[in-house]
C-alpha cells in the first residue's frame, strides 16, 4: 500500500466525518429550504455545521458562508465586492484560484499590484508598509500558509496595518486554506474582513469549504436566482457535505497542540536526514512554517522525475513544478523567492499527516538515497 505524503493536496476523510454524512446519503432527505419536518431536520443539520465551522475559527455563525470549496470562496471575495475598477493589492504566492480572478479583474480595468517576497518566501515587511501607504489599495490579500512552501505569512499585522493607514475603506482577504488544522486561526485575532477555508485540507469532504465574510454587507452572489445562505449563494444545499465540514471542523479543534506537535517531529526528522544528502536546498527553512511541510530540492534530479520514481517506489508526494500545453515551468512560489529555474524544476513537496510514521520517513529517506546512488556517477558527483 502507497505511503500517503501529499496531506497539502488533500487529506483522508477522517472516518468520523463519513459517520456524520451517511444519515443524509442515506436515509434523509427533501430540501432545507422547505418548511415541513425533514426540511426542518436538514436545515437544523446545516445550521449545525455552521456553527461548528464558525467556532473552529473564531467566527460567528452568521458569517459564515459555505461554498464549494476555497477556489470559489477565494472567487467570491475578489468579485464578489468590488467594482471593476478597485486597486488590488495581494501577494505574487497565492494560490492559482486568487491569482485567477485577479488576473480577471486586471482585464476588466482594474489595478493589481504585488507584495515583494524574500528568499525566505515571506512578505518583506518594510517594503509592503511602503506599497501599502502609497497604494492606498481597495483590497488587500495575503495568505496565512503558503501551500508549497508551508511557510507562515504576517497576515495580523499587515491587516491591521491596511485599516490604519487607508484613506478609504480597504478590504483584507486572508487564504487560510493550508493553515486550518495545523496551527491555530483566529478570524477575530487576525483582523481581517475576510477568510476561506477549504473542508478536504483538515479532514473533511471535497467540494464543501467556507468564505468568513465579518461584515454585513451581501456580497453580489457568482451563483444567484435563490435565497440560500443568506441571499449570498443561490442552490440547494448539499446537507451531507456541510454536515462533513462541520464535523471536520469540530475534530480539527480537538488535540491541535498535539497533532501540531507529532507532525513536526515527522518533519523535523525528515529534514535531519535530508539534510544530510550534500548540494539539498530546503525552501523556507529559517522562517516559521506549517508543521507538516517540507519543500526541497535535489541537485540534477528533475522534480517530475524524482516524484515518479518515489510513485513507483511507494510514496506520493507532489511536484514543485506545473505542466501547461506539454511544458514544465517551475513554480511561480519559488519563482517568486528568486530561486533559479534549474533548481526549481527540481522541486519536490512532502507534506505529512497524522498517519504517517516515523518508520514511513526512515523508509522514505532510505529510497531518496537509494535513487541518487542510481544517478550516473558524473551526476552523482555533482549531486553528492
Amino acid at each position: 500500500m502507497a505511503v500517503y505524503l501529499d496531506h497539502n493536496a488533500s487529506t483522508p476523510l477522517h472516518p468520523e466525518v463519513l459517520d456524520a454524512m451517511l444519515p443524509f446519503l442515506q436515509a434523509a432527505h427533501g430540501n432545507a429550504s422547505s418548511l415541513h419536518r425533514s426540511g426542518r431536520f436538514l436545515r437544523s443539520a446545516i445550521e449545525q455545521a455552521r456553527a461548528q465551522v464558525a467556532e473552529l475559527v473564531n467566527a460567528r455563525p452568521e458569517q459564515v458562508m459555505f461554498t464549494s470549496g476555497g477556489s470559489e470562496a477565494n472567487n467570491t471575495a475578489i468579485k464578489g465586492f468590488l467594482s471593476s475598477s478597485a486597486n488590488f493589492l495581494s501577494s505574487p504566492i497565492e494560490h492559482a484560484s486568487l491569482l485567477g480572478p485577479l488576473a480577471q479583474a486586471q482585464q476588466s480595468g482594474s489595478t493589481v499590484d504585488w507584495l515583494e517576497i524574500n528568499e525566505h518566501g515571506v512578505v518583506d515587511l518594510a517594503a509592503a508598509r511602503s506599497r501599502m501607504d502609497s497604494l492606498q489599495p481597495d483590497f488587500f490579500s495575503l495568505q496565512l500558509a503558503n501551500n508549497e512552501t508551508g511557510a507562515i505569512q504576517p497576515v495580523g499585522e499587515l491587516a491591521r496595518l491596511a485599516h490604519q493607514v487607508s484613506l478609504k475603506t480597504c478590504l483584507v482577504h486572508s487564504d487560510a486554506t493550508q493553515a486550518i488544522g495545523k496551527i491555530e486561526v483566529d478570524f477575530e485575532q487576525l483582523d481581517v474582513d475576510l477568510m476561506t477555508l477549504s473542508g478536504h485540507k483538515f479532514g473533511g469532504p471535497q467540494a464543501a469549504g467556507a468564505l468568513i465574510i465579518k461584515q454585513t454587507q451581501v456580497p453580489v452572489p457568482l451563483i444567484s436566482g435563490g435565497h440560500q445562505e443568506a441571499g449570498r449563494r443561490a442552490g440547494t444545499e448539499n446537507t451531507a457535505l456541510l454536515a462533513g465540514l462541520g464535523k471536520a471542523a469540530e475534530l480539527a479543534r480537538i488535540n491541535l497542540l498535539e497533532r501540531q506537535s507529532y507532525l513536526l517531529e515527522l518533519r523535523r526528522l525528515f529534514e535531519r536526514q535530508l539534510s544530510q544528502i550534500e548540494g539539498v536546498q530546503i525552501f523556507s527553512e529559517a522562517v516559521e512554517r506549517l508543521p507538516n511541510t517540507s519543500f526541497f530540492a535535489l541537485p540534477f534530479y528533475h522534480g517530475e522525475t524524482l516524484l515518479m520514481q518515489l510513485d513507483q517506489a511507494g510514496f506520493e508526494c507532489a511536484s514543485g513544478s506545473a505542466c501547461q500545453s506539454g511544458v514544465t515551468t517551475p513554480s511561480h512560489v519559488l519563482s517568486a523567492m528568486g530561486i533559479a529555474d534549474e533548481l526549481a524544476l527540481n522541486a519536490v513537496r512532502v507534506s505529512f499527516g497524522m498517519e504517517n510514521t516515523a518508520e514511513q520517513v526512515e523508509q522514505l529517506i532510505e529510497t531518496l538515497k537509494h535513487l541518487i546512488n542510481q544517478l550516473p556517477a558524473a551526476m552523482r558527483r555533482v549531486a553528492c
